[in-house]
């Protein structure tokens, strides 16, 4: 088959693109011929095995960005007649949309819930939220694609319930890791000290505040550590505001995200939406036990009490500290560990592959 794929900026790192580039290979290797539709790509990702398509789009504005990428793809597909789409970015036509980015009305209406009264009107006046509304709308049209694949129930039912998407057409299927390459960290030696781990962009929506928050409420020797890209200036300012700025230290962003595990105690992902969270299934490799928000899509791979903790409301800073309180013990650690290990075991990545080459087997093109 003639298969395309299509994402807005594809570069080499990145978990949209991790899949993508796995799904390419086995597609490959079974003979398929390969096109991506870009508008960037870089060096690093440019796959010999591909045929890469450049997609034109305005750059003066991001939401003349989103749109006319999406115009100037469904053209491309039109002129290639390819007998397989899969789509990565909300466009206007495809035969599979895997939706990396969940369901943007739902995230936009959580959003509001949490944001600041200043904030929720700068969020109406943006203009790239209700253009992103409308490709989704076109997205979740019945009629623009045949199957959608979301990374967790929640999603198929915020998709179901704002578009009326067929619910029989969506294939929930979590991500999966590479459980070679996180690997089961040696046991934390008996320091006294516990350490929180924070790993994203995107500070605001992972939670970041409600971290901080919680450490407050934490014991002395608790401290947090902070890995991801973005201003900093907010949240040291709120560590020193609460005295706990001497127990939070921000690491920046790290590149071999492997590499961060080792040393931490707890992963702490209080997102306010977050369509499934890779981060959540890679500590738990490691055996690192995660405390997440019911709106993080893998806290349905979580079992309370026994891989993690699940909050109901990650801006309920008590419920938040409590949750994280009931880790804070080396033997409970240590038992968590092997059953965080044993839940990523099942969750590997090349079971989330064969998922999704069931969903293409399925599709009669």
């Amino acid at each position: 088959m003639k298969i395309a794929f299509i994402r807005q900026r594809f570069a080499a790192f990145g978990g949209a693109e991790r899949y993508m580039n796995l799904l390419i290979e086995h597609l490959a290797a079974r003979g398929h011929e390969i096109h991506v539709l870009a508008n960037h790509w870089d060096s690093i990702a440019a796959n010999a095995k591909v045929i890469w398509h450049p997609v034109p789009m305005l750059r003066a504005f991001s939401f003349l960005r989103a749109l006319s990428f999406a115009v100037n793809a469904r053209k491309a597909i039109h002129q290639e007649k390819f007998d397989l789409v899969i789509s990565l970015d909300r466009t206007l036509e495809q035969d599979i949309y895997r939706s990396a980015d969940g369901c943007h009305r739902a995230f936009f209406l959580r959003r509001m819930q949490y944001a600041t009264p200043l904030r929720r009107i700068r969020l109406r006046l943006n203009p790239l939220h209700y253009i992103l509304l409308w490709l989704e709308q076109q997205t979740y049209s019945p009629q623009n694609t045949r199957a959608v694949i979301a990374l967790s129930h929640r999603v198929k039912e915020e998709v179901i319930r704002h578009y009326n998407f067929p619910g029989d057409r969506i294939h929930v299927i979590h991500n999966g890791v590479d459980i070679q390459r996180f690997q089961l960290n040696a046991p934390r030696p008996e320091t006294g000290n516990f350490v929180l781990l924070f790993v994203g962009s995107g500070f605001e929506r992972k939670g970041l505040q409600f971290c901080i928050q919680a450490l407050a409420k934490l014991p002395a020797n608790v401290e947090l550590h902070v890995v991801g890209k973005g201003s900093t200036r907010p949240y040291q300012s709120l560590a020193e505001k609460l005295g706990v700025a001497s127990r939070v230290t921000f690491k920046g962003p790290i590149q071999h995200v492997e590499k961060i595990f080792p040393g931490a105690d707890i992963l702490v992902h209080p997102a306010i939406y977050e369509p499934f969270g890779n981060v959540v299934l890679e500590a738990m490799a490691c055996g690192i036990p995660v405390v997440a928000s019911k709106f993080v899509g893998a806290s349905e791979i979580i079992i309370p009490g026994r891989n993690g903790m699940v909050v109901q409301d990650p801006g309920n800073i008590d419920e938040l500290a409590d949750a994280i309180r009931q880790l804070l013990d080396r033997k409970t650690l240590e038992k968590m560990a092997v059953l965080a290990r044993e839940t990523a075991e099942a969750h590997s990545i090349m079971r989330y592959v064969d998922y999704i080459l069931t969903v293409i087997g399925g599709l009669k093109v």
